[in-house]
């Protein structure tokens, strides 16, 4: 018995966490694009994408997408490299071309955008999204 409470907890606590990770993502999609239901690639799997994208549109590949959303950098496709870049990993901001992340710390969502990289690609964010801007 214990151990069904355990991985009912569990299962509850990590669904909580995906939805919020949506949200998080829908909101930051928005803000980042210049559309109004931008064209989204993931590069690589990010399972709170796929649970929730009713804000904008998941496309297959780099050339048709206004955002690129990265859980690794690694080998990024060239034709991803000038399109505007989010990670998932606080690692992913020592990447130049990356505007912002959305990562876990201590089991809390953190989002960080560097405003000198925002300028370059021209996008202004919404005054509720001020206090995640940090100069570099």
């Amino acid at each position: 018995m214990k151990i069904l409470l355990i991985l009912f907890l569990v299962t509850t606590i990590y669904a909580s966490d995906l939805k919020l990770a949506s949200s998080i993502f829908e909101k930051i999609t928005v803000a980042i694009s210049h559309e109004d239901k931008p064209k989204i690639y993931v590069y690589s799997h990010i399972d709170a994408i796929e649970e929730c994208h009713e804000k904008f549109n998941l496309v297959d590949n780099c050339i048709d997408a206004d955002i690129v959303l990265l859980s690794t950098i690694k080998n990024i496709p060239s034709t991803c490299r000038d399109k505007i870049l989010f990670g998932t990993r606080y690692k992913h901001l020592k990447n130049k071309n990356v505007i912002g992340a959305f990562f876990w710390q201590k089991g809390r969502p953190n989002v960080l955008f560097y405003k000198d990289r925002l300028d370059k690609k021209n996008i202004k964010l919404d005054v509720s999204l001020n206090k995640y801007i940090e100069n570099e």
